[in-house]
């Protein structure tokens, strides 16, 4: 086989795989859904013992895959009331934080959502890593186009 036929395949390879990789079957599960319920309740512990507190969530994002979750999340006091950074766990970390927006990964297995890992008011693509860490697929968090 020439170098040019085997560039040329090897280039359609790509193509294709690029395309299998873009056809992920996300979905936003709708508000109000037991499922959606379920992927924040996942991460509801974790957060409120970093805000110190009960929390609900203001969804900006959530993409769900069959097994995957990930979300970006405002938490806020039930009924819409701000957390205030000084009276949470954070208030060390303050000068190193953009404000409180939550971003999480959790699994699905043994019949429920799972924590996976979560980082709260990062001031760069701090989940870059997780595909890598985890196995996520790097489409699910935004992270290919």
């Amino acid at each position: 086989m020439s170098f040019r036929r085997s560039l040329a395949i090897a280039a359609l390879a790509s193509l294709w795989l690029a395309g299998v990789s873009l056809a992920q079957p996300f979905r936003e599960p709708a508000k109000g859904s037991t499922e959606r319920a379920a992927i924040l309740d996942a991460i509801r512990p974790a957060v409120e013992a970093e805000m110190h507190g009960p929390v609900e969530f203001v969804v900006t994002t959530m993409r769900a895959a069959p097994n995957w979750a990930f979300m970006q999340v405002e938490p806020q006091r039930p009924g819409g009331g701000s957390i205030e950074l000084s009276q949470t766990g954070l208030r060390d970390e303050a000068d190193m934080m953009d404000g409180l927006t939550v971003f999480a990964l959790v699994s699905f297995h043994n019949g429920r959502w799972n924590l996976v890992d979560h980082v709260v008011g990062p001031t760069d693509v701090a989940y870059a890593g997780w595909p890598l860490r985890y196995g996520v697929p790097a489409a699910l968090l935004g992270l290919e186009q």
